[in-house]
């Protein structure tokens, strides 16, 4: 169904609704799809409106809470997003990805949060919004990359005159998670009409929610291998799970040993997270035109946006292998002798893999701090004999300063496990620099304040992105009459220059941060020249069975200064009205994706994403495929068939950009039909099918693929798919787990 529709003229002789009501004489009307304008249901690929009284009456402070319900979006980046999140608002046309869907402001790019290029749809100032064009298919020909599986266009009011202000607040049903927001909209024309200026401001506060505050989302929950989900959580424990052989232990508050089960010791990492982000947010937005002729509109427009955001996670899990004092007094008599015999080289010490959760340092906690501004300045205007121009210049720019506490030194854990006795017969760091204080890991809650003092890192770092986008074109939508409607052409050619940067600390570059967001700087940026046209001709009109037949085509070529090069796409469809009541249409578009700043230049960086490692499973032990794949790729034989890895859902992996990638390339098919019924003033209905199909796919394999093409699965009698892919998951020597996943982008395929 079509979205909701706001009051339209109504013929008094036929009772017919024309759809979008006819344009007041010398007013255009421009529906997102094509530079040539027309209107809602007469366009070749479907469209959907969502109108300004749709956002009034929401009462939502925020973009996404009103977009998120349509169904051409699946859900993206939103409010509830923690890890990752930031507070941001994306959309994702057709599931395929917010990175393949383009967001525009009045046909415009608009600022992206970071170097991916995607746009915060909550930095959109909601009270200006006129209207929300969204169209489906491939849309690169007429708007350039990104748009493979649609358009999301703002169009914003231009003339509004008098004064707005709006405040409301919201509150869950449970009571909490208050959100409160207040915007004013000021505006006047001036010099008898001729020009215009507004601005607008708006400022929202939304408190956090934890999941420890909901039944639902308290718990860490895992597949229980038969449909189900059963509690779990992650090997990682706060009194310190240790595995020295494949034997998996863990210490007691006071210093003894017992054995170690996933399914009971696992610890809960869910409740520190929070199911509702909080946000701070100050946003103003002024615009304005002057027609200094029928020739010449000058006109400007600025956004000033400032969003801060907090992440929460749980206290760092610390994973590797470490030396362990066999003569330490933190531990009990009992866990002494059985590090004692197991020093084979008697140097005091025992190597061992531990998984320890430092709570004693409290959650990690990401405070984000993003500052926004874009500027437009353009011109346009009648050049006579029905041909118009535009041209415009705009620059955007966002920096990110993002500042995280509970992180934790890695070389600090490592020099304070190293311990030893003074003279005084006191138990102190081997190395002492740095102030270095003995780290009692030997049971949850045993380490001191000054220990986890020491320990302890504050780390910031900072990222900037910036476009640049020098745009004009020429049109003409009454070129000349076929004899069944006026053809239209638009010629246009643009300029535009990413720019991205991602700058971590020392700590964070160096890899010393245990935890979340390690991983090395990003810095660099591409240019792309493009040239364009598009044209709109009605072939026949007024003949049985063809009341209008309208074909469109519309191509670009684009050069990239990056990888891709020349890039060509295209498109082409046609409506075919067979009555006022019936019309058919169909699209084919050839649309492409660039890769982004980040996916070309940003460093390797650390994940922790949910996976299985097959060897731990029980079916390791019985089909001889899987277990001769464990055991050629390093497990002990000891070990497969046991929960090795402490039971653990997540397997450490590091990602990473890939400079050589290629444009995607897309296919889209759209086709629908649109009955507007005489009888049934007002109504519309539409159905269309689509088929969209990308080439050059920029991804990942993901963590669960490689294992997958690495061991096969129960599909294939786990059989590998792809030996080759275990050089992608390198194993942990003591504890057998795998570790450090190689997971760069690549394009992956279709």
């Amino acid at each position: 169904m079509s979205a909701p529709a706001v009051a339209q003229t109504v013929d008094p002789a036929t009772q017919a609704v024309p759809d979008d009501a006819a344009p007041a004489d010398g007013e255009t009307i421009v529906v997102t799809g094509s530079r040539l304008g027309g209107l809602q249901l007469q366009q070749a690929s479907p469209i959907a409106v969502v109108s300004a009284q749709d956002f009034a009456l929401s009462g939502q402070p925020n973009v996404e809470n009103v977009l998120k319900d349509l169904p051409q979006l699946v859900p993206s980046t939103t409010g509830a997003s923690n890890n990752p999140g930031g507070g941001v608002a994306t959309a994702d046309l057709r599931g395929l990805g917010s990175t393949r869907t383009l967001v525009l402001v009045d046909n415009r790019r608009y600022v992206a949060y970071d170097s991916n290029q995607v746009v915060d749809l909550n930095t959109i100032p909601a009270g200006l919004i006129e209207r929300v064009d969204i169209v489906s298919g491939g849309r690169s020909a007429v708007y350039g990359s990104d748009a493979i599986s649609g358009v999301i266009n703002f169009v914003m009011k231009k003339d509004f005159s008098g004064a707005e202000v709006n405040a409301n607040y919201r509150i869950n049903e449970a009571g909490d998670g208050g959100t409160f927001n207040g915007n004013l909209l000021l505006g006047g024309n001036f010099e008898d009409g001729r020009g215009n200026a507004t601005v607008y401001f708006d400022y929202t506060k939304r408190n956090g929610i934890l999941q420890s505050a909901r039944d639902y989302s308290r718990q860490a929950q895992v597949d229980d291998g038969e449909g189900g989900l059963i509690a779990g959580g992650s090997g990682s424990i706060e009194g310190t799970r240790f595995a020295i052989g494949g034997v998996n232990r863990k210490f007691e508050p006071d210093g003894s040993f017992s054995a170690y089960s996933a399914a009971t010791d696992a610890y809960n990492y869910a409740p520190s997270n929070y199911l509702q982000v909080p946000q701070e947010r100050f946003l103003m937005s002024a615009q304005t035109h002057y027609d200094v002729s029928d020739a010449l509109t000058v006109y400007a427009e600025g956004q000033f946006i400032n969003n801060r955001v907090k992440n929460q996670l749980a206290p760092t899990p610390f994973t590797g292998s470490v030396s362990l004092d066999a003569d330490s007094s933190f531990l009990s008599a009992g866990s002494r002798a059985l590090l004692q015999g197991l020093d084979t080289d008697g140097d005091g010490f025992v190597t061992s893999t531990i998984y320890r959760r430092l709570s004693e340092v409290g959650n990690r906690v990401s405070s984000l701090d993003n500052t926004a501004y874009r500027t437009v300045l353009g011109a346009k205007g009648d050049i006579g004999g029905g041909w118009n121009y535009d041209a415009y210049y705009s620059y955007s720019r966002t920096k990110s300063i993002e500042s995280q506490t509970g992180n934790v030194s890695r070389s600090r854990v490592l020099q304070a496990l190293r311990t030893t006795y003074d003279t005084g017969g006191n138990l102190v760091c081997s190395d002492t620099s740095n102030g270095c204080v003995p780290l009692n890991i030997f049971g949850a809650g045993n380490i001191s304040d000054a220990a986890a003092a020491f320990i302890t890192i504050p780390v910031q770092n900072s990222s900037t992105i910036s476009e640049q986008v020098a745009s004009a074109s020429i049109s003409n939508r009454e070129l000349f009459d076929l004899g069944a409607g006026l053809v239209g052409i638009v010629f246009g050619t643009e300029y535009r220059r990413e720019q991205g940067s991602y700058n971590p600390d020392f700590s964070l570059s160096s890899g010393d941060v245990v935890g979340f967001n390690a991983g090395e700087g990003l810095g660099g940026g591409y240019n792309v020249k493009e040239v364009y046209t598009e044209v709109a001709v009605p072939l026949l009109a007024d003949l049985p069975f063809v009341k209008k037949l309208e074909v469109n085509g519309a191509y670009r070529y684009s050069y990239y200064s990056t990888a891709a090069k020349s890039v060509n796409t295209c498109s082409g469809g046609a409506v075919w009205s067979l009555i006022d009541d019936i019309a058919l249409r169909g699209q084919y578009s050839r649309a492409v994706r660039a890769p982004t700043v980040s996916d070309l230049f940003s460093g390797a960086s650390q994940d922790f994403p949910a996976a299985t490692d097959p060897c731990t499973t029980a079916v390791a032990l019985t089909n001889t495929n899987l277990n001769a794949s464990c055991l050629s790729n390093g497990v002990a034989a000891s070990v497969i068939g046991t929960a090795y890895d402490g039971g653990s859902t997540q397997i450490q992996t590091v990602n990473g950009g890939n400079p050589a990638l290629r444009e995607e390339t897309s296919d889209t098919y759209t086709a629908g039909i649109v009955l507007q019924p005489r009888f049934l003033p007002g109504f519309s209905f539409t159905a269309d099918y689509y088929k969209i199909k990308i080439a050059n796919y920029i991804s990942t394999v993901g963590t669960t693929n490689l294992i997958r093409a690495c061991y096969g699965d129960a599909d294939n009698g786990y059989t590998p798919y792809d030996a080759s892919y275990c050089g992608s998951l390198p194993r942990d020597a003591n504890s057998f787990a795998i570790t450090d996943a190689a997971n760069t982008l690549a394009n992956t395929g279709a």
